[in-house]
């Protein structure tokens, strides 16, 4: 039987009137080194105290995994400055959840001005805390919502949930014309905490911190002209079929019955196989005319030369997105992400800063990236921002949005970048790393320094001059050193306009090992005293 797929009809808009993100109080703060000395004093359920390897392997994820030394929260009852036992039972949850939920709303409404009266849909979504009454139930309760409001909490679907669940408010909103629907995502740190043993289970009480957000979605066009963003495509895939997908990630007890959430090396596998697949459903809706010509131009050398022989088309998504708001579940995930897409490292910026001064907030974390984009004023009427999460099970959504007018929104999440924006230069590691610059296999700096390089002047590169430019990355290869006088071969326009003497020199720079580092940018190669860069970007 051929597979079936179904589409939802809008027959009405789906708008955005705005969002927040929760900002923790600083002194719930994560210092690794001072945290890291009151964590000694931790013991197990057992009783006996935590022991050295755990330390120390807890301590390497999160030194690899991107997140600031100084930044990323937990509550108090997590917190190793702030309590002598970690707590994380079900009156701490509820406690985190009021805090992270109720402070997110509130400052939704805020902005906004709405009362909690003008609510007629409210979806919540928390992978981990799944408590009765419901999380939707507590917040009806703090703010005093109406008794028609319909609620929905979803639970067990993980880091995704926070671009899936818009799916679906997207779909009951057709159902009610000029509804105010609002969405809130959160994980609850206390409800996840490990005190066990199992490396499988510690990982992600390194990985994962504290946050939340709310968005206020609408469909009425009255109220378009207040609204930032319009929702133009949403998709979502579920994995769960394939036994790899579904078993890489779970919440259970270890072998000593303490509870965890384990995370298997699968896991970043699976989350590349859904996200690859929800991006081949969104891709044609987004892409742009000559990209469906080049797209066409692919399928028929295919046919004609050979699956084998020729790739599979893969766009530049920086022709048909504007701003990404990829799920910033760890380096390793974001890096995968960008290989995937070939994406320019300025282009992951925001997620990269998200995990810097967050960590993996779940849920949240693709809406922590929105706000740091319109903190930094990037948004520009007409721009398309595209939100990717995906979640254990195994599943992934896109959402893509378009900008309804200039956005320059400060949240305080933010706030202390509003005016210095972060830089690679900032971040705990890098998102060029060496080793992209020496393969540049499966990335976007790979398609401009070869591609741009091959086809300046419409092809008019001689063999000889490609020699040039590959022997000067050979050369960086090599660990080459600085040159005493600085070369500079500019690829715009016709090569040969370099002059002879120059690549003659560049030969002999190259030649003689140790004398030059290279930087290989996007409209050409670039041999320079001590800098090192690709596309721009200082390594």
């Amino acid at each position: 039987m051929a597979a079936r797929r179904t589409q939802t009809v809008l027959r009405n808009p789906v708008y955005m009137v705005d969002f927040a993100v929760f900002k923790p109080d600083d002194s719930l703060r994560i210092n690794l080194n001072e945290c890291a000395d009151s964590c000694w004093k931790w013991r197990h359920p057992d009783g006996e105290y935590v022991s050295t390897e755990t330390h120390r392997f807890v301590k390497l994820v999160f030194e690899k995994s991107g997140i600031d030394n100084n930044g990323s929260y937990l509550p108090k009852n997590l917190h190793p400055q702030h309590t002598l036992e970690p707590q994380g039972g079900q009156d701490e949850s509820f406690a985190e959840a009021r805090l992270v939920m109720g402070g997110a709303v509130e400052e939704l409404l805020r902005k906004t001005g709405i009362s909690s009266q003008d609510i007629d849909i409210l979806v919540t979504t928390s992978s981990v805390f799944a408590p009765t009454p419901s999380v939707s139930s507590m917040l009806i309760n703090m703010f005093k919502m109406r008794e028609d409001v319909q609620a929905y909490s979803l639970a067990g679907m993980g880091c995704g949930n926070g671009v899936i669940g818009i799916h679906l408010v997207r779909d009951i909103l057709q159902a009610h014309p000029g509804a105010n629907a609002l969405f809130i995502c959160a994980e609850i740190c206390s409800s996840a905490f490990y005190r066990g043993r199992d490396k499988h289970c510690l990982v992600s009480n390194a990985l994962f911190r504290m946050g939340g957000a709310a968005a206020l979605l609408t469909n009425g066009t009255a109220q378009r002209h207040r609204c930032k963003y319009q929702l133009t495509h949403s998709e979502r895939v579920h994995t769960g079929a394939r036994d790899t997908g579904y078993n890489c990630m779970y919440v259970g007890p270890d072998d000593a019955g303490q509870p965890g959430i384990f995370l298997y090396k699968d896991l970043p596998v699976e989350a590349g196989l859904a996200l690859e697949k929800c991006l081949k459903r969104i891709t044609p809706q987004i892409m742009t005319w000559p990209q469906y010509a080049e797209a066409a131009w692919a399928i028929a050398m295919r046919k004609w030369y050979g699956k084998d022989k020729v790739p599979l088309y893969v766009p530049d998504f920086t022709h048909c997105v504007d701003h990404f708001c990829l799920h910033a579940g760890g380096y390793a995930i974001l890096k995968g992400i960008q290989k995937g897409m070939r994406l320019p490292s300025d282009r992951m910026m925001p997620s990269f800063a998200n995990l810097k001064d967050y960590g993996n907030t779940s849920s949240s974390t693709t809406w922590y990236s929105f706000a740091y984009i319109e903190t930094m004023g990037d948004v520009h009427k007409g721009q398309v921002v595209m939100q990717a999460g995906v979640g254990g099970g195994m599943k992934a959504g896109i959402n893509i949005w378009r900008a309804l007018r200039d956005i320059k929104d400060v949240h305080p999440a933010w706030a202390h970048v509003a005016e210095c924006r972060y830089t690679e230069a900032d971040l705990p590691r890098p998102i060029t790393r060496r080793e992209d610059v020496g393969t540049l296999t499966g990335t976007k700096e790979f398609d401009d320094t070869q591609g741009r390089v091959r086809k300046t002047n419409w092809g008019a590169v001689s063999t000889e001059d490609m020699a040039v430019a590959q022997m000067a990355v050979a050369a960086r290869n090599g660990h080459a050193a600085a040159a005493d006088n600085a070369v500079a071969i500019a690829v715009v326009g016709d090569v040969a306009a370099a002059g002879r003497d120059q690549k003659e020199k560049v030969k002999s720079l190259c030649e003689a090992s140790g004398k030059v580092q290279v930087a290989a940018h996007a409209d050409g190669l670039l041999i320079e005293g001590e800098t090192v860069a690709m596309n721009g970007v200082a390594l």
